[in-house]
């Protein structure tokens, strides 16, 4: 079956270049992630996170992965702003561990999961990223935007 353009009908090659098959999540992710610790505060993750521009964290404990913080997670155990008073929004963020609500076991890859895989993984998923590891320990982050920009490039050079 031919695939065609959906914008102006033209043929689409078949196929992918070999040379992307090669690829690996080493080439596409974020190295160095902003890390936090399950003992952190809630409130401290909102913080992090307004300051790094980021939507989750690997939670982490000497290097090693313990579990996942996902913006939308924090949002959903936050008091609202609508039933709770200020003082009460407070004591729960500052009082509350980040290990009460991170994902445990988070889904993993390591450096030389090749890219189709990892992309795959976080389609089937709906996951926003994927914690990279080294031989066992943390060393990065696979997010659905290092994806995009992958693909941008990919697209950009024509294959």
């Amino acid at each position: 079956m031919e695939h065609r353009c959906p914008q102006c009908g033209a043929g689409l090659p078949q196929g992918v270049p070999a040379w992307v098959r090669q690829l690996t999540v080493a080439g596409a992710m974020s190295a160095n992630p902003v890390t936090i610790g399950p003992e952190d505060t809630l409130m401290r993750a909102v913080e992090l996170m307004r300051m790094h521009g980021i939507r989750r964290f690997p939670v982490v404990v000497g290097g090693n992965l313990v579990g996942l913080l996902a913006e939308g997670d924090l949002k959903r155990a936050q008091p609202s702003a609508l039933s709770a008073s200020e003082e009460e929004f407070v004591r729960v963020m500052e009082g509350t561990p980040v290990s009460r609500i991170m994902i445990q076991n988070p889904v993993t890859v390591t450096e030389s999961t090749p890219l189709l895989e990892a992309a795959q993984t976080l389609h089937t998923t709906k996951f926003g990223a994927l914690p990279v590891l080294r031989d066992g320990r943390l060393c990065g982050m696979l997010t659905d935007t290092d994806l995009i920009h992958c693909l941008a490039e990919l697209l950009t050079q024509g294959g």
